[in-house]
């Protein structure tokens, strides 16, 4: 399935240790929401240690693969994929896609700005629905007890839609990736401690300590008890 997807299987236990960590650490029965699920390697993981998982990619190429990478593992049971883009409101928009690879990554809905906060030119383009994650979990009438966020650039829109689901006490943990030389990063970490949450962990791999992706850190919260 291309070059992308090769680079996601064999880098999957260095590329993001602390992710795997934190799985590692739910409780049992808990449930897992992956927002930018890509093609499924956390939510695989999730779904190995027995967890519930609502894995969300609105990528055509990365959620085809998401899907056959689920039925391979036997996993239908324990993951449930969606193709929408969660935002802060709904509505349908444009899904600017970067590369149309498999496993691609770095694309972005209803705007064409990338992590950096820079404009790029996409090269392809999906119709897709946005929906705020508040609405979103009130349709499918399942809570998540941990949120992944890893979206490229929409993180602060997507929590922003989450007001009512960050402050359900049900929610124990998240994880999010956010740039630290963004304008709003200190203002969404000051977001999320509103909700009673409290930074515990902000890391990357080591190989990331330089390039363009140096100041790109997963943050992992904890709720206050």
């Amino acid at each position: 399935m291309g070059h992308e997807t090769r680079m996601r299987a064999f880098s999957f236990e260095t590329k993001e240790p602390e992710t795997i960590n934190w799985i590692n650490n739910f409780d049992k029965d808990d449930c897992l929401l992956d927002i930018g699920a890509n093609v499924g390697l956390y939510s695989l993981y999730a779904a190995y240690r027995k967890h519930s998982v609502i894995s969300i990619e609105p990528d055509a190429l990365n959620y085809a693969l998401l899907n056959l990478n689920i039925r391979a593992n036997n996993f239908s049971n324990f993951i449930t994929p969606y193709s929408v883009a969660i935002h802060d409101k709904t509505k349908f928009s444009k899904f600017n896609i970067s590369s149309y690879v498999w496993g691609g990554a770095l694309n972005s809905f209803d705007n064409n700005i990338d992590f950096e906060n820079k404009k790029f030119i996409p090269i392809h383009f999906q119709g897709v629905l946005g929906i705020s994650l508040d609405k979103f979990l009130q349709m499918i009438n399942v809570f998540p007890n941990h949120i992944k966020i890893d979206v490229d650039g929409n993180e602060r829109l997507i929590l922003e839609g989450a007001k009512d689901t960050l402050s359900n006490l049900n929610v124990k943990s998240l994880l999010v990736e956010l740039n630290e030389k963004n304008l709003d990063y200190e203002s969404t970490l000051d977001f999320i401690f509103t909700k009673g949450f409290t930074l515990v962990e902000k890391a990357h791999a080591e190989k990331y300590n330089e390039g363009k992706f140096s100041s790109l850190f997963n943050h992992i919260f904890k709720r206050l008890q």
